[in-house]
């Protein structure tokens, strides 16, 4: 088996990554088998506080996150994290190892599911951003629906001030469960937690549609890659 590297961001995600790794593993291997797993992160702040030119200092911190992991063993990494992705094509190409994209694993996810008109949830970053870029997604016959400016502000705002941080209120959880009942009037069929701290505020219980979850798709990916499987 591979030796997977995670090159951690927030505290949260890379939580949920690293248990959903050990977690996959576990099903397919046997009870309490899983690849052997380095974590590498700097201080949060280093990424939020990045300043007018955040790609460049985000581009440094995982070459350096990169450079640790495989001087612990890593045979290649994964970042759980979505806004981070947006500097993969400039990073990937200098590393030691392959780096897997958040949003390629999840694209085949949903490919897989069937699912062809999503929601994309996230922050304002992700959002305005290319990390899910459409053709990536349309050449799978997929459709990207994006909120609107309203939505994006609040969903940004609670992701910052509340799940970046590890808490979430009933409020939050009933704001994410009335936006997923809105688009699914409007003809969506599934819906992207394209932020990893979202499984924090929904899950099956409040998501009227099937999600499609970035931390799932990405850790089920590291372990595909671990063990030498072509997901497709």
């Amino acid at each position: 088996m591979k030796h997977v590297g995670i090159a951690a961001v927030t505290a949260e995600g890379a939580a949920l990554a690293y248990r959903r790794i050990c977690s996959t593993a576990g099903e397919r291997l046997g009870r309490y088998r899983h690849p052997e797993i380095s974590l590498h992160s700097f201080s949060f702040s280093e990424h939020i506080e990045a300043g007018p030119r955040p790609h460049e200092q985000w581009a440094g911190l995982l070459l350096a996150s990169a450079g640790k992991l495989q001087a612990s063993g890593a045979d290649f990494m994964i970042c759980p994290s979505n806004t981070p992705h947006e500097v993969h094509r400039r990073v990937a190409p200098a590393l030691p190892f392959p780096w897997l994209h958040i949003a390629e694993a999840t694209g085949k996810l949903a490919a897989r599911n069937g699912l062809r008109r999503l929601l994309l949830l996230g922050t304002r970053f992700t959002l305005e951003g290319s990390v899910y870029e459409p053709a990536c997604f349309s050449s799978k016959g997929i459709e990207l629906v994006l909120p609107d400016e309203r939505e994006v502000g609040r969903m940004h705002a609670i992701i910052t001030d509340e799940l970046i941080p590890g808490s979430v209120s009933e409020r939050s959880k009933d704001y994410f469960a009335a936006l997923i009942e809105r688009y699914a009037d409007r003809q969506v069929d599934g819906v992207i937690l394209g932020c990893t701290e979202l499984p924090l505020a929904i899950d099956d219980h409040n998501s009227c549609l099937p999600l499609v979850d970035s931390v799932v798709a990405l850790a089920d990916a590291a372990v595909d890659f671990a063990l030498g499987i072509d997901a497709g």
